[in-house]
């Protein structure tokens, strides 16, 4: 008998499937049962269970430890460590970061939404600036955190946003003077992507003294022009109906 190749319908089917399950596991806030997936696929529970036997064969998928539900497999855990850290709004920044480094003598960094705040995923740090060492995956807290702001407010989330607001009317970034009671502070740009939500942001962590009360027109048009550069490289043109358009003052 001849074997079914990839490209047939219900090859593509059963991929179509496991995406939508793979899905609901990244919607839900935690192990997911195969009742809930068949009620909110519109599947027979049998359906379902087969394809979480093999998404689980896979590694793709796990058992919660309650054995109450399923949960993201090891071996995705390991996929999706690679793609945030190797995709390509972090390629695309790269070189920009970089010179943004250079041209400023502070750490770059750039960061992506998440929804407890923002995920640094590239940082360049100066060797000549001491005590600025941001690692990768540090979680930036909302909200003093500017790049976290940002994540919270494109989304759409509730919060007084006044200052944020300003800040991007003025600016076209945000920025805080002092993050983390250390001293540092932070400036942070948006990255969109074609359908104007946020992808990432990049920008600063310096010293608190260069950000207060405000960043110099120096740094901010460092981390603009970058933005700018690194936007147009990644979705040229795009941009958020939040963003308010920046004064030529």
């Amino acid at each position: 008998m001849r074997a079914k190749s990839d490209d047939q319908p219900g090859s593509v089917k059963s991929v179509e499937v496991a995406v939508q399950i793979l899905d609901a596991l990244t919607d839900a806030t935690g192990p997911v049962r195969v009742t809930d997936l068949a009620r909110d696929l519109d599947m027979t529970k049998a359906r379902v269970s087969r394809h979480l036997q093999t998404l689980s064969m896979l590694g793709l998928v796990d058992k919660a430890p309650t054995g109450s539900g399923y949960v993201f497999g090891r071996k995705l855990m390991k996929y999706g460590r690679a793609a945030v850290y190797r995709s390509n709004i972090v390629e695309v920044a790269h070189p920009f970061l970089r010179r943004l480094r250079d041209v400023t003598g502070h750490t770059a960094v750039q960061t992506l939404p998440t929804r407890e705040g923002s995920l640094v995923v590239a940082a360049m740090p100066n060797e000549f600036e001491p005590g600025v060492a941001i690692q990768l995956g540090t979680l930036l807290a909302f909200p003093k955190s500017p790049s976290a702001r940002l994540g919270r407010y494109f989304e759409g989330g509730r919060f007084d946003f006044g200052r944020l607001e300003e800040n991007l009317a003025r600016f076209g970034m945000d920025y805080e003077v002092d993050v983390h009671g250390n001293g540092l502070g932070g400036i942070a740009a948006p990255i969109f992507e074609a359908d104007g939500s946020l992808a990432s942001t990049i920008g600063l962590v310096l010293s608190t003294t260069l950000v207060d009360p405000e960043p110099s027109p120096e740094l901010v048009e460092h981390v603009s022009r970058a933005a700018a550069q690194v936007q147009a490289r990644y979705a040229e043109g795009a941009t958020s109906p939040r963003m308010p358009a920046v004064s030529a003052a």
